[in-house]
């Protein structure tokens, strides 16, 4: 498959997940309560992932993860926790390169529907 948004809707609320080609999460937003505002989460992110000061890492000797944030300093998504800082810079990497340009799929109307 191809990397992709996802919108979902899960206990009540929406988020998206960035997923990448081998169905793997590469980055998870925060719960929104309308999908209209999950959306608008996700072009903030674009515009955040081109701005160095915006990507921050976390972590100690065992655990990384990477946190984006918008210009007022809130938390648009966050990635999975990693082994290694490497890892997380590597994964960081391919967020930065496949999320300008990847899709966005609303399976919210996908799960209310069936």
């Amino acid at each position: 498959m191809a990397t992709r948004f996802e919108v979902t809707h899960e206990a009540g609320q929406f988020l998206f997940v960035l997923r990448g080609a081998d169905n793997s999460v590469l980055l998870r937003g925060l719960p929104g309560d309308s999908k209209i505002m999950v959306q608008n989460e996700i072009l903030h992110l674009r515009r955040a992932l081109g701005d160095p000061t915006r990507v921050v890492a976390h972590g100690d000797g065992s655990a990384h993860f990477g946190v984006i944030k918008d210009n007022d300093g809130s938390v648009l998504a966050k990635s999975p926790h990693l082994t290694t800082r490497e890892a997380l810079d590597e994964l960081l990497a391919t967020v930065r390169k496949v999320a300008v340009a990847a899709p966005t799929i609303d399976l919210a109307k996908r799960a209310r529907a069936g």
